[in-house]
Formats: structure tokens, sequence, C-alpha cells
């Protein structure tokens, strides 16, 4: 009975033998084949632009750029023409004006239009939004709004969003979109900037706004394979890769039991340095399967040294919830395709001489900020919190410098009799912030001439040789932004009409429609010995005025062409903006 027993337990032990060997031969096999496959996979490459990086991966991968988020603006693209972009701009512009926000007043506060070659967008700030927070038992109130800019080009409608943002940060979206440059699917750019899908924000950047864009890819053939690269300026400092791995599998000894640690190292790729962490498991259902990852932490707020991860797995179901599959590719097969897309991270070489030097375009009339906040744009701002019986102190209309803080105004109230008596003017300053209008946008305050400047007169009677209609007008139902009137001819449109004489003094002054234009002003020399007695220090004399800009009030906007571009200059002392000018 024990010889049998014996001989059975030899041949159960050669049975395992060759099994096992028959296993191993098989998985050789299986192996070999897999790495076959990768060769043939990576046998030709193709490079992809992500962010400020590029990445090889195998020619046949199915790769996608998600919605990028750079300065706090959600970025996404849609394929449209231009009349169709158009149809729905005004279409969204009319849904949002229909509404009110929450404060009872007009939702859109600021709509500003904006061109350039090639393309054509707009700027809309909306929906405001009013909240407050506790701090030591106290309300502190604060006031949001939603800003988004869409811009058609190359045949697609980029959109920039963010809500809950400040209207000063308009200028920031602007800046976006005059940077965006299209390009090819494929297409690495030249040009200094950072890649998004189908696109490239061209330097030069602000060093301050936080940029993120993560990419995509699956493999044909290998539905359990994918793979993810993303850039991001704005990630906080914490944990490296390799400490947070190691912890997930102390936390879940289960886990360990289950995995086979692959690579657990430190690793620089092109002068990048970074940490690597590859493991193998076994899933529940007796799955295998891999997980591959590389980072590097980078410097927050850096957008030339972001945070940047790298992550291959297999062995994932394709089916959105499903259980974990078996990896397509073996061990060895799966390390060598790791190993040849990781190895090609690099920083995406350019040619300075390219960048486009694209200027951000000025704060629009009538955007708002607040006491406390730097001013956005050098230009006149209007009190909002003064009314026709308050006053403020230095005037409801203040000249505020780029870059200055805003005051808070000290309120102006009306006196009563016996302060009046007394001489006395009372004064207060609003708990909430003083919130301030963008009504003008010079460079610099408005000074008084030296000299009395010629005042436009009435409207000329209708039987005048000058009257609209006559030979002797130009003016003309919507007369365009750079059309010429002479002295005396009727003004043919409200606007700021700049004197064509260099050496006048009248600069660019305000018109209503309907006014015979004056004539120029100009100082006379004084002699060696000064000037007489009684003789005038001035003479005025008929000259040219062109229309820069329509406006049918002095210091205030009417969304006619080019409604925010700066007040051309003689670089002489202009007239003040009083309706007294016109």
């Amino acid at each position: 009975m024990m010889r049998i027993v014996r001989r059975c337990t030899k041949w159960l032990l050669a049975l395992a033998v060759v099994a096992i060997g028959g296993l191993a031969g098989i998985r050789a096999v299986h192996s070999g084949e897999d790495m076959k496959k990768v060769a043939t996979m990576t046998e030709r490459m193709k490079t992809v632009c992500v962010g400020r990086f590029l990445v090889d991966v195998p020619e046949d991968a199915q790769v996608s750029l998600k919605p990028a988020r750079v300065g706090g603006f959600d970025i996404t693209r849609n394929e449209e023409s231009v009349d169709q972009f158009t149809n729905w701009l005004s279409t969204r512009e009319a849904k949002l004006v229909s509404a009110a926000n929450m404060l009872g007043r007009k939702n859109v506060e600021s709509s500003k239009e904006i061109r350039g070659e090639g393309f054509v967008g707009k700027i809309l700030v909306h929906s405001r939004y009013r909240s407050y927070s506790v701090e030591k038992a106290e309300r502190k109130y604060y006031e949001t709004v939603s800003i988004e800019g869409h811009v058609n080009k190359g045949g697609a409608t980029f959109s920039f969003n963010s809500e809950g943002d400040d209207p000063s940060r308009v200028p920031v979206v602007a800046a976006l979109m005059t940077q965006l440059l299209s390009r090819a699917n494929d297409e690495i750019p030249a040009t200094p900037g950072f890649c998004i899908n189908r696109a490239v924000l061209a330097d030069p950047s602000q060093k301050e706004l936080i940029e993120s864009v993560p990419m995509f890819a699956s493999f044909p053939g290998h539905p359990d394979l994918v793979m993810a690269f993303w850039s991001n300026s704005g990630a906080s400092p914490g944990p490296g890769l390799l400490e947070r791995s190691a912890a997930a599998l102390d936390d879940t000894p289960f886990m360990r039991a289950r995995s086979r640690i692959l690579r657990e190292k430190g690793r620089i790729i092109n002068g990048l340095a970074g940490e690597e962490f590859a493991v193998k498991g076994t899933e529940l259902n007796f799955a295998t399967g891999y997980s591959f990852n590389w980072e590097m932490a980078g410097k927050e707020g850096d957008p030339y040294l972001p945070s940047l991860s790298l992550e291959l797995r297999a062995g994932v179901n394709p089916r959105a919830g499903g259980k974990p599959v078996q990896s397509s590719l073996s061990e060895d097969a799966m390390l060598k395709l790791w190993d040849k897309i990781s190895s090609s991270i690099r920083l995406r070489p350019t040619s300075v001489e390219k960048v486009a030097k694209a200027e951000a375009p000025a704060m629009p009339l009538g955007a708002y900020a607040e006491a406390g906040e730097r001013c956005p744009q050098s230009g006149w701002w209007l009190c909002t919190d003064a009314g026709r019986d308050v006053g403020v102190l230095g005037g409801q209309r203040q000249y505020l410098r780029a870059g200055q803080k805003m005051p808070q105004a000290l309120l102006l109230p009306p006196q009563t009799l016996w302060q009046k008596v007394r001489g006395l003017q009372p004064s207060y300053e609003s708990r909430t912030r003083t919130a301030r209008k963008l009504v003008d946008k010079r460079e610099r305050a408005r000074v008084d001439p030296v000299v009395p400047l010629a005042q436009a007169t009435l409207a000329a009677q209708a039987d005048a040789g000058n009257a609209i209609g006559s030979p002797f007008s130009l003016a003309q139902p919507g007369a365009p932004i750079g059309c010429c009137a002479k002295t005396g001819m009727q003004c043919p449109a409200s606007g700021w009409w700049r004197c064509e004489e260099s050496s006048a003094l009248d600069g660019t002054r305000w018109f209503a429609a309907g006014s015979l234009l004056p004539a120029a002003t100009f100082t006379l020399p004084s002699s060696g010995f000064g000037r007489g007695f009684g003789k005038p220090e001035s003479i005025q004399r008929r000259s040219l005025w062109q229309l820069v800009r329509h406006a049918t009030q002095p210091g205030y906007d009417t969304g006619d062409p080019e409604p925010d571009s700066e007040f051309p200059d003689s670089g002489l002392p202009d007239a003040g903006d009083a309706p007294g000018n016109a």
C-alpha cells in the first residue's frame, strides 16, 4: 500500500513540475508576443504638446486634451463657424440681459467687444452676487460677478468662464483672448506659450497666473490601457509620490499582500527631477493589473516649473464602474511601453524671436472697482455712493492712476441751516466699501486751459448755409470714426473731436451733435521785453476737427465703434469735459 502511495506521489510531483514548466513556457511565449506588440506600437511615435511640455505616444494612440484652466478661467472649445458663433453669442447675451441679478439690478454690467486680425469676440460681466462672511461676530459683505469671454478663431469657439470673480479681472481674460493662437491637432508650435486643446496661449505670460491642463490617451487594440499626463502650476506642496504610495500600501495590509512593487525610486527625466513608482497587483477577481506613475513636484505658482504627473495603467475595465480585467500586456511589455513614453517627457523648445507681443486691452468703460483694491486702469472714476444731495470730498468724479489703492469716499451730506451759519460741513464714511465706476480713460488728469477756449454755439437755423444737408455740412446719420468737419460746420455726431492743429490748445474736446464747431485757440508769442500792455494772450482761427470717439455725454461711453480706445492726445493740455465746452 505504501508503495502505491509513493508511486502516486511521484507522479503528482512530476505532473506539477510539468504543469509549472508548461505555464512558464506559455507565459514566456505570451511575453515574447507582447514584447513584439509593444515594439510595433512604439515603432512610430507622435509628439503631443501639453501645457509647456512635450510627451511622445504611439502614433495610433487616441489623444485628447481636456478643458484647461488658466488664471482662474475654465477654457473650453467648440467647433463652429463665425456665423454660428455670432448667432449663438447674440442669443446668449440676450438671455443674460433679460434677467435681473440677485440685487434687483440689470444683470449684464459690461459687454465688451474684442476684435483683431482673424478673430472676433466679446467679454460679458454679469450676475452680480452678494454674500458675507462672519469675522469677530461681524458680517463682512462682499460682491462677486461672473465673467465670460467668447472668441472665434480658426473655425472654433473658445470660451473663458469664471464664476464668483472680481470685475477688475476683465483685463486678464481680455489678454488671454488676445494671446490665443489656433493650432492643428498634432502641431507643435514654436511660439513660447501654454498649449491647450488645438490652441496655444502665446507669451508674454503673466507669471502669477496658474496654468493647468490634463491630457488623456487610449490605445486601439488594448482597451484596458489608459494614460494620463497633467501639468499644473498651482499644485500645493505636499507629500511626494513615494511617500503617498508607501502610506497607501501600509494602510491596507491586504493590498500589500496582493501587490508587488516593480519600481520605487527617484528618477530624473531630461533634467526634470521626479519620483517613480510602479506596482503589479492582483485584484479580488484574480485579474492582474499594473500601475506606473512618475511625478515632479515643481515650484508652486511658477508656470515654467509646474507640477507634472504621468500615469499609465493596465487592467482597467473600459466600461465605467466595471470590475478590473486582466492586463492585455505582460509585465515586461508594460515596462517597455512605460519606459518608451516616460523617457520622452521634456520642456518644449521655443523660438523667442517668433513671440508675438500681445498687449492686454485696457479695462472697459463701465467697469467697477471697490475701495481697498488696486486701481486697474488710469482714468476718471465716478463714485456711485454719492447722489443728488450727497457729495464726495474731492468731487464725485476723481482721477485715479493704475496701481494706486482705491480710496474710501468721504461722503458730504447736505448742511443744516445751523451748520451753514457756523460754516460746518458734516461728513461720514459708508460701512461698506465704496464702489467706483470707470467713466473716462485718459492717461492723465484733465487740466484747465491756460486761456479761455472758444465755445461751440447752438445749432444753426434750417436756412443757414451750414445746416445739415447743405453742401457745406458733413453731418450724416451715423457719422463714422475719423470723419472731419471744419469750424462753423454743424457737428455731425455727439462725441470727442480732436483739433488737427498740433499747436492748438484745444486738444480733444466733446461737442454735441448739431452744435456749430468752434475755432481753435492758439497762444501768441511774447516779445523780448514781455507782452505789451493790453495785447491779447491768444488768438482764435478756423481749424479742422476729427471725430475720434462717439459719446452721447462727455465722459460716457455709448458702445459705438472703438468704445474703449484711448482719447487721442495732442500733447498739450486739453479742455475739461464740462457741458459748457459743447
